[in-house]
Protein backbone atom coordinates (compact mmCIF):
# COMPACT_ATOMS: atom_id res chain seq x y z
CA UNK A 1 0.00 0.00 0.00
CA UNK A 2 2.95 2.69 0.98
CA UNK A 3 4.20 1.74 -2.77
CA UNK A 4 0.74 2.65 -3.87
CA UNK A 5 0.68 6.38 -2.69
CA UNK A 6 3.91 6.62 -3.37
CA UNK A 7 3.20 6.17 -6.78
CA UNK A 8 -0.24 8.11 -6.87
CA UNK A 9 1.85 11.26 -5.30
CA UNK A 10 4.26 11.15 -7.81
CA UNK A 11 1.28 11.10 -10.09
CA UNK A 12 0.31 14.42 -8.84
CA UNK A 13 3.57 15.90 -8.54
CA UNK A 14 4.36 14.98 -12.14
CA UNK A 15 0.97 16.15 -13.12
CA UNK A 16 1.04 19.69 -11.20
CA UNK A 17 4.67 20.47 -12.40
CA UNK A 18 3.44 19.99 -15.74
CA UNK A 19 0.73 22.03 -15.28
CA UNK A 20 2.93 25.28 -13.88
CA UNK A 21 5.28 24.05 -17.02
CA UNK A 22 2.62 24.89 -19.69
CA UNK A 23 1.48 27.97 -17.93
CA UNK A 24 4.97 29.32 -17.77
CA UNK A 25 5.28 28.52 -21.34
CA UNK A 26 2.28 29.42 -22.44
CA UNK A 27 3.56 33.18 -21.06
CA UNK A 28 6.07 32.94 -23.40
CA UNK A 29 4.71 31.87 -26.17
CA UNK A 30 2.59 34.61 -26.14
CA UNK A 31 5.62 37.33 -25.49
CA UNK A 32 7.67 35.71 -28.42
CA UNK A 33 4.25 36.04 -30.50
CA UNK A 34 3.43 39.51 -29.56
CA UNK A 35 6.95 40.88 -30.66
CA UNK A 36 6.72 39.23 -33.85
CA UNK A 37 8.30 41.21 -36.92
CA UNK A 38 10.42 40.80 -39.83
CA UNK A 39 14.39 40.28 -38.80
CA UNK A 40 16.28 42.27 -39.93
CA UNK A 41 20.26 42.58 -39.81
CA UNK A 42 21.11 46.50 -39.39
CA UNK A 43 24.87 47.28 -40.29
CA UNK A 44 24.91 50.14 -38.75
CA UNK A 45 23.77 49.06 -36.09
CA UNK A 46 27.22 49.01 -33.38
CA UNK A 47 26.87 45.16 -32.43
CA UNK A 48 26.73 44.34 -35.94
CA UNK A 49 29.18 41.56 -36.50
CA UNK A 50 32.42 41.96 -39.74
CA UNK A 51 31.82 39.59 -41.80
CA UNK A 52 33.92 38.28 -45.37
CA UNK A 53 32.95 40.52 -48.51
CA UNK A 54 31.34 43.44 -46.70
CA UNK A 55 32.92 47.06 -47.86
CA UNK A 56 33.86 48.74 -44.82
CA UNK A 57 34.20 52.92 -45.37
CA UNK A 58 36.31 54.71 -42.85
CA UNK A 59 36.02 58.24 -42.14
CA UNK A 60 39.13 59.73 -39.65
CA UNK A 61 37.77 63.24 -38.91
CA UNK A 62 40.34 65.93 -39.69
CA UNK A 63 43.02 63.60 -40.98
CA UNK A 64 42.16 62.71 -44.38
CA UNK A 65 45.18 60.92 -44.92
CA UNK A 66 43.92 57.89 -43.10
CA UNK A 67 40.38 58.06 -44.27
CA UNK A 68 39.73 54.46 -46.78
CA UNK A 69 37.32 52.31 -48.17
CA UNK A 70 37.68 48.67 -49.38
CA UNK A 71 36.08 44.97 -48.94
CA UNK A 72 36.64 42.14 -46.12
CA UNK A 73 39.16 40.23 -47.56
CA UNK A 74 38.90 36.68 -47.06
CA UNK A 75 42.12 36.38 -44.71
CA UNK A 76 39.10 38.20 -42.17
CA UNK A 77 41.93 41.34 -42.57
CA UNK A 78 41.04 44.58 -44.22
CA UNK A 79 44.32 46.63 -44.88
CA UNK A 80 44.26 50.83 -43.39
CA UNK A 81 46.99 53.09 -45.19
CA UNK A 82 49.53 53.57 -42.47
CA UNK A 83 48.36 51.02 -40.07
CA UNK A 84 48.82 48.18 -42.29
CA UNK A 85 45.97 44.83 -41.93
CA UNK A 86 43.92 44.01 -39.51
CA UNK A 87 41.79 41.80 -38.38
CA UNK A 88 38.22 42.52 -38.88
CA UNK A 89 36.07 39.43 -39.07
CA UNK A 90 34.19 38.75 -36.27
CA UNK A 91 34.75 42.27 -34.29
CA UNK A 92 31.50 44.00 -34.47
CA UNK A 93 31.69 47.41 -35.46
CA UNK A 94 31.82 49.15 -32.48
CA UNK A 95 34.73 46.92 -31.22
CA UNK A 96 36.61 47.49 -34.65
CA UNK A 97 36.18 51.51 -34.10
CA UNK A 98 37.68 50.67 -30.78
CA UNK A 99 40.29 48.97 -31.76
CA UNK A 100 40.99 51.57 -34.65
CA UNK A 101 41.23 54.11 -32.56
CA UNK A 102 43.90 53.00 -30.73
CA UNK A 103 46.07 52.26 -33.06
CA UNK A 104 45.36 55.87 -34.84
CA UNK A 105 46.64 56.91 -31.10
CA UNK A 106 49.95 56.35 -32.07
CA UNK A 107 49.78 59.00 -34.60
CA UNK A 108 46.99 61.12 -33.33
CA UNK A 109 47.08 63.04 -30.68
CA UNK A 110 43.81 63.78 -28.30
CA UNK A 111 40.25 62.73 -29.22
CA UNK A 112 40.10 60.99 -32.13
CA UNK A 113 36.59 60.58 -34.41
CA UNK A 114 36.07 58.09 -36.75
CA UNK A 115 32.75 57.09 -38.68
CA UNK A 116 32.33 53.86 -39.98
CA UNK A 117 29.97 53.35 -42.68
CA UNK A 118 29.68 49.12 -43.22
CA UNK A 119 27.82 47.69 -46.32
CA UNK A 120 26.89 44.42 -46.12
CA UNK A 121 26.98 41.96 -49.21
CA UNK A 122 26.90 38.90 -47.65
CA UNK A 123 23.56 36.90 -47.57
CA UNK A 124 23.10 34.41 -44.26
CA UNK A 125 20.77 32.62 -42.76
CA UNK A 126 19.47 30.72 -40.01
CA UNK A 127 17.23 27.91 -39.71
CA UNK A 128 14.58 27.29 -37.54
CA UNK A 129 13.30 23.40 -36.99
CA UNK A 130 11.12 21.41 -34.76
CA UNK A 131 7.98 22.27 -33.12
CA UNK A 132 7.16 26.19 -34.51
CA UNK A 133 5.30 27.88 -36.58
CA UNK A 134 7.29 28.14 -39.64
CA UNK A 135 9.94 25.96 -40.42
CA UNK A 136 12.28 28.11 -42.59
CA UNK A 137 15.42 29.33 -43.31
CA UNK A 138 15.71 33.30 -42.56
CA UNK A 139 17.89 35.36 -44.09
CA UNK A 140 19.71 37.76 -41.18
CA UNK A 141 22.72 39.79 -41.00
CA UNK A 142 23.56 39.88 -37.80
CA UNK A 143 23.01 38.62 -34.25
CA UNK A 144 19.33 38.42 -32.84
CA UNK A 145 17.74 37.53 -29.75
CA UNK A 146 16.44 33.34 -29.66
CA UNK A 147 12.92 35.22 -28.64
CA UNK A 148 12.76 37.58 -31.32
CA UNK A 149 14.21 34.38 -34.09
CA UNK A 150 11.20 32.26 -32.65
CA UNK A 151 8.77 35.25 -33.61
CA UNK A 152 9.93 35.47 -37.06
CA UNK A 153 9.12 31.78 -37.40
CA UNK A 154 5.38 32.07 -35.97
CA UNK A 155 6.01 31.16 -32.26
CA UNK A 156 6.23 27.91 -30.65
CA UNK A 157 3.75 24.96 -30.72
CA UNK A 158 1.65 23.71 -28.15
CA UNK A 159 3.98 20.73 -28.29
CA UNK A 160 7.14 22.61 -28.46
CA UNK A 161 9.72 21.83 -25.30
CA UNK A 162 10.82 25.36 -24.30
CA UNK A 163 13.58 23.97 -21.84
CA UNK A 164 15.62 21.85 -24.62
CA UNK A 165 15.77 24.39 -27.10
CA UNK A 166 19.05 23.81 -28.71
CA UNK A 167 21.61 26.68 -30.96
CA UNK A 168 24.33 24.92 -33.42
CA UNK A 169 26.98 27.59 -34.28
CA UNK A 170 27.38 28.01 -38.06
CA UNK A 171 30.90 26.87 -38.91
CA UNK A 172 31.78 26.04 -35.54
CA UNK A 173 32.26 21.85 -34.52
CA UNK A 174 31.24 22.67 -31.24
CA UNK A 175 28.00 21.12 -28.80
CA UNK A 176 25.15 22.48 -29.57
CA UNK A 177 23.90 25.07 -26.73
CA UNK A 178 21.13 24.05 -24.82
CA UNK A 179 19.14 27.01 -23.60
CA UNK A 180 16.25 26.25 -20.85
CA UNK A 181 13.42 29.41 -22.02
CA UNK A 182 11.61 28.44 -19.59
CA UNK A 183 13.96 29.09 -16.54
CA UNK A 184 15.01 32.04 -17.82
CA UNK A 185 11.39 33.56 -18.15
CA UNK A 186 10.76 32.40 -14.35
CA UNK A 187 13.97 33.98 -13.08
CA UNK A 188 13.25 37.12 -14.72
CA UNK A 189 16.85 36.92 -16.47
CA UNK A 190 15.95 37.96 -20.07
CA UNK A 191 18.80 39.43 -21.20
CA UNK A 192 20.68 36.42 -20.37
CA UNK A 193 19.35 34.25 -23.48
CA UNK A 194 21.98 33.18 -25.85
CA UNK A 195 21.71 35.23 -28.93
CA UNK A 196 21.58 33.35 -32.36
CA UNK A 197 24.19 34.58 -35.35
CA UNK A 198 23.99 34.19 -38.86
CA UNK A 199 24.56 30.32 -39.99
CA UNK A 200 23.74 28.67 -36.89
CA UNK A 201 20.48 26.39 -36.51
CA UNK A 202 17.90 26.42 -33.84
CA UNK A 203 15.65 23.43 -32.96
CA UNK A 204 12.42 23.38 -31.36
CA UNK A 205 12.52 19.84 -29.78
CA UNK A 206 8.69 18.64 -29.10
CA UNK A 207 8.33 18.09 -25.77
CA UNK A 208 8.06 14.01 -23.93
CA UNK A 209 4.59 12.48 -23.68
CA UNK A 210 3.96 13.26 -19.79
CA UNK A 211 1.01 10.37 -19.91
CA UNK A 212 3.16 8.05 -21.68
CA UNK A 213 5.99 8.30 -19.27
CA UNK A 214 3.37 8.24 -15.99
CA UNK A 215 2.36 5.05 -17.99
CA UNK A 216 5.25 3.14 -18.39
CA UNK A 217 6.14 4.49 -14.69
CA UNK A 218 3.05 2.91 -13.26
CA UNK A 219 3.25 -0.17 -15.34
CA UNK A 220 7.11 -0.86 -14.01
CA UNK A 221 5.69 0.05 -10.09
CA UNK A 222 3.00 -2.27 -10.26
CA UNK A 223 5.34 -5.12 -11.84
CA UNK A 224 7.58 -4.18 -8.95
CA UNK A 225 4.93 -4.40 -6.29
CA UNK A 226 3.56 -7.50 -7.43
CA UNK A 227 7.21 -9.16 -7.23
CA UNK A 228 7.51 -7.96 -4.10
CA UNK A 229 4.43 -9.18 -2.99
CA UNK A 230 5.13 -12.77 -4.26
CA UNK A 231 8.29 -13.66 -2.08
CA UNK A 232 6.68 -11.94 0.83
Amino acid sequence: MKLILIVFLSFLLIVGCSSSGDIAKDNLTQIIRSGSQPMHGDSQADNYVIRLGDQIQVIVWGYPEFNFQGPVKETGSLTVPLIGEIVVAGLTKDQFTEQLKQKLSVYIQGEIKVSLNITSVVVQKVTVLGEVSRQDNYTITSELSLIEILSTAGGTTADSDLRSIKILRGGLNTPPIEVDLISFIENGNIVAIPIVRPGDTVYVPKKNNVIRELSDFMRDAIFIFSFFRFFN
